[in-house]
């Protein structure tokens, strides 16, 4: 097979994928279809060994999603990523060297943050050594954004160097397609 017949075979199987994610999304089918559809696009897009999405709010963060809940539990957090440490409780941890510039990027800019290494896991997340027991070592986290602001993100975590030729305006476009699906589990989580 030439590499054209080879490059032709794995657009028409993505946007075979795309296709079927909108169909999904069109019958507003069942979440745990949607997900499945979604996590099956992201997989033939980028690759993955653990995904997960966020919705972000004034009362904080809650995962809907989880290819692995014991890693990564579904449920609300009390506060934001931006204000996770209270500077008045001794007790808590200060927030990972990199979360201030990961907030800014992902929730105000609206831009993918990318780490390429384990080390980027651990600037930027609390449980990067969960993470890197899981083998984890690289990740992608795609805003999801409704009107100019970001509602949450599609979370890809990977080995090293995982997502370093990734096509990130590929996932800003998955991310917009299911950015109202993602708004509405939201809300009828946070009821």
């Amino acid at each position: 097979m030439s590499t054209t017949s080879q490059s032709d075979s794995v657009a028409s199987a993505r946007l075979a994928r795309l296709a079927q994610l909108g169909t999904e999304l069109h019958a507003n089918s069942p979440e745990t279809a949607v997900w499945l559809a979604l996590e099956q696009t992201l997989a033939d897009f980028f690759g993955h060994s653990l995904f997960t999405v966020l919705a972000f709010s004034e009362q904080g963060v809650t995962r809907l999603h989880s290819t692995n809940t014991e890693l990564h539990p579904m449920g609300t957090r009390n506060k934001s990523p931006a204000t996770d440490h209270d500077k008045e409780n001794v007790g808590t941890p200060p927030p990972p060297p990199c979360r201030a510039a990961w907030v800014q990027q992902v929730l105000v800019d609206g831009n993918i943050w990318r780490g390429s290494v384990r080390e980027d896991l651990k600037a930027a997340f609390e449980d990067w050594e969960q993470l890197w027991q899981a083998g984890l070592g690289s990740v992608m986290n795609i805003p999801v954004r409704l009107n100019g602001v970001t509602i949450g993100s599609l979370n890809l975590l990977d080995k090293e160097h995982g997502y370093d030729a990734a096509d990130l305006k590929l996932g800003i476009l998955i991310a917009q397609i299911v950015a109202c699906f993602v708004h509405r589990v939201a809300e009828e989580t946070a009821k």
